[in-house]
């Protein structure tokens, strides 16, 4: 019965061995290949009620994915007048802080950050407005843009 019971114990010891090298790798991070344009959808409508004027602005947001201490550039190019705020985000549960903001119709600009996740915001600056922006993101310096 020995025999075995070392037997049992150096296979078992081997089971072990093989399992202990062999963990998970963690699914590779997704690469973005710059640069890379996303169709921003914005609008405004105001309307009158009993109540008074109701503003019906709705917010795009698109949430960036950076590399800290790397300059990221980007472009907007909006059919209309935009506000656009960008934050910087250290994680979802912390609050953002805002690091720029910038009106009007296009922009071309860079921006170094601190942390890995940036929040772009845009909201339409007039009533009764709408579009579809363009916003590119690269990690090379941008032509300026001109508004269509």
């Amino acid at each position: 019965m020995k025999k075995y019971t070392g037997l049992v114990s150096c296979a078992a010891l081997l089971v072990v061995g093989l399992f202990a090298g062999c963990a998970t790798p963690p699914p590779p991070r997704p690469v973005v290949v710059y640069p890379v344009t996303y169709d921003v959808p914005v609008g405004n409508t105001q309307v009158s009620a009993s109540a008074g004027p109701q503003n019906l602005n709705v917010s795009a947001t698109q949430q960036v994915t950076a590399t800290v201490g790397k300059p990221l550039y980007y472009q907007i190019i909006s059919p209309v007048a935009v506000t656009v705020t960008v934050y910087e985000r250290k994680s979802s549960d912390m609050p953002r802080v805002m690091v720029r903001e910038f009106q009007g119709t296009a922009f071309t600009s860079s921006l170094t950050p601190s942390v890995s996740g940036l929040e772009f915001v845009f909201s339409a600056q007039e009533s009764n407005s709408a579009g579809t922006l363009k916003f590119t993101l690269s990690d090379r310096p941008l032509a300026p843009g001109v508004s269509q």
